[in-house]
């Protein structure tokens, strides 16, 4: 380490406050930032407590430039990941520093000593635990607020990582449709098509009633949709069920569909009120009174996530897709307070998507990269 640098890992109950805390020093002049909901991340962080500790390992590092906090890291060792795709990837996530490459490396390399240590091959990220959490570094679209779960970082962070021998891994198109931005000719023409091949298929709404049975239809869909998708490891039905238990107050039943015919699960689209327009206002602070605006307004949201949609190999040819947006587009037409959604990420080699989004209207706000690093 540089004389100036001092690397301290992580380990009381203090030192992890700092490191939760540190973005504020970084995000202060940014005004469309979010802070993230303070409490859930502490959570997150905790060995102890934190579901991702449950399977895998990670060492979260704090550096000081002297008696000054400039920077934080955390490199992470996710064996679902490896388990799905066999990559020898590591990843850093939770990535915060000064702009200076020097402390940018003075994080990084203890990082992938870390990760080289544990066997891994390639350092990838940043990704707060998997790509499936908020990830990536924000290349385009800074005065646009991140959504609930997306990752929203400084312009100079590509050159940090540029400048450490980072290269492109992947892009993460983000895109958005409101009600005036809506092509109506060209989706009344898709859909017509659509309606013809989907015989007997239906759409409904999450049924709050059978969350167990729903949490097992979205983890069979989830398994088989996302097989192959770069980067993404599974999601159990004991992990939707907990998502739905611990945001039970937040979730909308309709934005949640599920597809189905004679009784069979053939796709799913999820979405979420993006309550990031009220954990702003908050601060990311539950406490005293936090609390009380995200219960009393979170009707009023007037923003969505669709973060989530998958279709069986199955069903792929019955144009699902197409009737999905169609019930977010009856809701965006009809709803008092829903005004926009976003679609969340989207990998840039999914052409399929992104075609059928900008056909109907859909327009790309922001990109954001994910790097990768071999650690031989």
């Amino acid at each position: 380490m540089s004389a100036g640098w001092r690397i301290v890992p992580v380990r009381s109950g203090r030192e992890r406050e700092v490191f939760l805390r540190l973005p504020e020093r970084f995000y202060r002049e940014l005004p469309a930032w979010v802070p993230p909901l303070y409490a859930d991340v502490r959570k997150q962080i905790d060995p102890r407590r934190g579901d991702f500790f449950r399977h895998s390992a990670g060492e979260f590092l704090l550096l000081y430039r002297g008696d000054e906090p400039v920077g934080r890291i955390a490199a992470l060792h996710n064996t679902r990941h490896l388990a799905a795709h066999g990559d020898g990837a590591g990843f850093f996530g939770f990535f915060e520093c000064i702009d200076d490459p020097a402390a940018a490396q003075a994080l990084l390399r203890p990082a992938e000593a870390w990760l080289r240590a544990r066997g891994l091959t390639v350092a990838r990220g940043p990704a707060n635990f998997s790509i499936q959490d908020e990830a990536g570094v924000l290349l385009d679209g800074f005065a646009h607020a991140p959504m609930s779960g997306m990752a929203y970082t400084p312009p100079y962070y590509r050159g940090l990582l540029e400048a450490a021998g980072y290269a492109k891994a992947k892009d993460l198109h983000v895109y958005r449709l409101t009600r005036e931005s809506w092509q109506p000719a060209q989706f009344a023409r898709m859909l017509a098509v659509a309606e013809r091949v989907a015989t007997g298929v239906t759409l409904r709404t999450l049924n709050q009633r059978d969350l167990p049975g729903e949490a097992e239809r979205m983890a069979t869909i989830f398994a088989e949709a996302w097989r192959d998708n770069w980067g993404a490891q599974p999601i159990t039905q004991a992990e939707f069920l907990k998502y739905a238990r611990d945001y039970r107050l937040f979730l909308d039943p309709e934005l949640i569909l599920l597809a189905e015919r004679a009784g069979e699960p053939l796709g799913m689209i999820v979405a979420i009120p993006n309550m990031n327009e009220l954990v702003q206002r908050i601060r990311g602070r539950l406490w005293p009174l936090g609390w009380w605006p995200l219960l009393t307004r979170r009707r009023r949201v007037t923003t969505i996530r669709l973060f989530l949609l998958g279709v069986r190999p199955q069903a792929r040819l019955l144009g699902l897709p197409i009737l999905f947006i169609r019930h977010y587009h009856d809701l965006l037409a009809r709803s008092p307070h829903y005004r926009e959604m976003e679609f969340s990420w989207i990998l840039e080699d999914n052409h399929d998507t992104i075609a059928l989004i900008e056909r109907v209207g859909g327009f790309r706000v922001q990109t954001l990269r994910l790097f990768e690093k071999g650690l031989a």
